[in-house]
């Protein structure tokens, strides 16, 4: 057997974003690496056989981000992202299927990268966004350093626009003060719809979104309806009277993701599926096909419908199983001559993700990048039920070690991130998903999806709003006292760790508690205050806080919800782990935290990864955090 490493771990690629080709016969998809060696990432295109053979090949270099491919409607081209002309700056390139070299049909000399594109479905034109090009005064304020950053004064706003294939000429379609962040053609190629940001900065998606057309000949933009925030995915019906689009249940931050149905014509958006037990993780529409597909995800469980763009009515076209497919990611859906064919990254409880394609009940795996993996020894995984002490029931998982262990074990819970996430039944093997890193080390670990996730509806994930560490911490100490009931789990050496709202409920059952030994608190809200204030998600995160420091004198809700208020309490050794430059939960999190429980003489311990954001990208360091991760735990939960 192959003993687990650190670098088994890091060094992963993982086949992303497939496209089926429109014969149905291939599936170009981006390899990419599970972390970065140097400042920028790499990644390549291959395609593969939908049949297996001949096996999967390169088709891009891969010495630079190549990302994102698309097959032209004809399927003799294959359109992609890649910064190998200025490394950070995507431009898109056309490849022939047949072979040759990649051709730049945006400029190469760019600035401003394109964020996003689609071919119209007649094939002779790309629609793309990007930001304006820099003018003569901001190269001049770059070359004498006169840069200074005023709110608002110089927003980089995307613009649609569109590159006809024929004569390399762009048109700009949707411009303004204003900011586009995602777009769709219609069938007929004749219009596009695009939503619209009123500022570029992230915090903006949480605020009133527009949802406009606009032809592409020029012209106006016409006004289809308004969302109050968070619309992403659109798709057009078949018929180009109605767009679906994946948005909040109750039209705020911290709820039930779902599909929502608006009117070509204008009019209010109508609700038209999921939502009461379950949440939308995915919406596309396939090229010809007259329904629209969506991922959903359900408990445990994940498939991928058909939905109905009139009735919402659902039809399953592949879902997970208790043998190979136990997780199922990233898709594609091409319907060619009345069969289906799918394309799905999917991955089981001990077996890595792979890519597996063919029609919807003969899915196969056509790729083998996790071969490394193969003789590695995991830890045996379970679902893992029990009752909230209000009675609801819950769901989760179990690693158990590799090894039969007599007795109960010590144990690791894990949290997961958001707190809209959710811990599926796919192998738990990355940089920041601990589970089989610690089972294999002769943990049993416990991964326990408490309240606020997703995959049970609105109600579910509403409910920790202004109520983080309430009804969904009372759910995780209720799946701590099943797992020692049952004899799993040693109540003297009990572990708590996570990233994210992770992170937070780490530090909050550390001041809460004193049933663990030893936590880790990754990238960890602990002033919700502070989180509401300098946060790159503020509406979010006041949804989660329930008030805003500037509400008045107090006492405010956000207070009595952070980890930092009772760091009095704390008697736990803690690891505190954070990105340098994390945008989402600033590094101030971290700092603030650790010198209140110093203030108290708590046994804490921080490291900071330099130009890190949220996630940990550098190899280096993700190596170092594996070995951080083991060693804490080791420290404080061995005998």
């Amino acid at each position: 057997m192959t003993e687990l490493t650190p670098d088994l771990i890091v060094d992963q690629v993982s086949a992303t974003e497939p496209q089926v080709s429109p014969s149905g016969h291939q599936v170009a998809y981006a390899l990419v690496s599970a972390s970065k060696a140097e400042d920028q990432s790499v990644s390549a295109i291959w395609i593969a056989d939908i049949g297996g053979v001949p096996p999967p090949r390169r088709f891009t270099a891969g010495t630079a981000a190549d990302r994102r491919p698309q097959w032209s409607p004809d399927g003799g081209r294959i359109a992609f992202l890649s910064d190998r002309a200025t490394r950070g700056v995507a431009q898109l390139y056309v490849i022939n299927v047949a072979g040759g070299e990649a051709t730049a049909v945006t400029p190469i000399k760019n600035k401003r990268p394109v964020q996003n594109y689609s071919w119209s479905p007649e094939g002779n034109r790309i629609a793309f966004i990007s930001a304006d090009e820099p003018t003569e005064e901001d190269r001049r304020r770059e070359r004498e350093r006169d840069d200074a950053d005023v709110y608002g004064e110089r927003w980089r706003y995307a613009r649609l626009r569109v590159l006809s294939l024929a004569d390399g000429t762009i048109t700009t379609i949707a411009s303004g003060d204003r900011h586009i962040a995602a777009f769709a053609w219609a069938p007929g190629g004749d219009e596009i719809a695009y939503t619209v940001w009123q500022t570029p900065a992230l915090e903006a998606s949480e605020r009133e979104i527009a949802l406009e057309r606009v032809a592409v000949a020029g012209g106006e933009p016409r006004p289809i309806c308004r969302f109050a925030a968070l619309a992403t995915n659109l798709v057009w019906s078949s018929d180009s009277t109605t767009i679906l689009v994946d948005a909040p249940y109750a039209q705020r931050p911290q709820s039930s993701r779902v599909v929502w149905a608006a009117s070509v014509a204008g009019g209010e958006p109508r609700r038209l599926a999921l939502g009461e037990t379950s949440c939308c993780v995915g919406l596309a529409q396939p090229l010809g096909a007259e329904r629209a597909v969506v991922r959903i995800a359900e408990g445990l469980d994940t498939r991928v419908a058909w939905i109905d763009p009139t009735t919402g009515a659902l039809e399953t076209i592949c879902t997970t199983d208790a043998e190979t497919l136990n997780d199922l990611g990233e898709f594609s859906v091409r319907s060619v001559e009345g069969r289906v064919v799918v394309a799905i990254t999917a991955a089981s409880s001990d077996k890595p993700w792979e890519l597996w394609a063919g029609h919807p009940n003969d899915l196969r795996r056509i790729t083998d990048h996790q071969a490394p993996l193969a003789d590695v020894s995991f830890g045996p995984q379970e679902a893992f039920r029990w009752n909230a002490p209000d009675g609801l029931e819950l769901d989760g998982l179990l690693i158990r070690p590799p090894a039969a262990s007599t007795g109960p074990l010590p144990m690791i819970v894990l949290v997961h991130g958001g707190p809209y996430g959710r811990w599926s039944p796919g192998l738990h093997l990355r940089w920041g998903d601990w589970g089989q890193w610690l089972a294999t080390a002769g943990y049993a670990v416990l991964m326990p999806n408490p309240r606020g996730g997703f995959g049970h509806g609105e109600r579910f994930a509403a409910s920790c709003r202004a109520d983080v560490g309430g009804a969904d911490f009372a759910d995780v100490l209720a799946a701590v006292d099943a797992a020692v009931e049952r004899g799993i789990a040693d109540p003297r050496r009990l572990g708590i760790g996570g990233w994210s709202q992770g992170g937070f409920m780490s530090a909050w059952a550390i001041a809460r508690t004193e049933r663990f030994k030893a936590a880790i608190a990754a990238a960890a809200p602990t002033d919700w205050g502070l989180m509401v204030e300098t946060s790159d998600l503020p509406v979010f995160e006041r949804a989660l806080a329930g008030s805003a420091p500037w509400d008045g004198t107090g006492p405010h809700r956000h207070a009595e919800l952070s980890p930092i208020a009772f760091a009095r309490h704390v008697t736990t050794p803690v690891l505190i782990v954070h990105g340098q430059h994390d945008a989402r939960v600033p590094l101030n999190q971290a700092i603030s935290f650790q010198r209140a429980l110093r203030e108290f003489g708590a046994p804490v311990e921080m490291v900071v990864y330099p130009r890190e954001a949220h996630d940990i990208a550098e190899r280096a360091h993700q190596v170092d955090l594996l070995k951080r991760v083991r060693a804490w735990f080791d420290r404080w939960l061995r005998d």
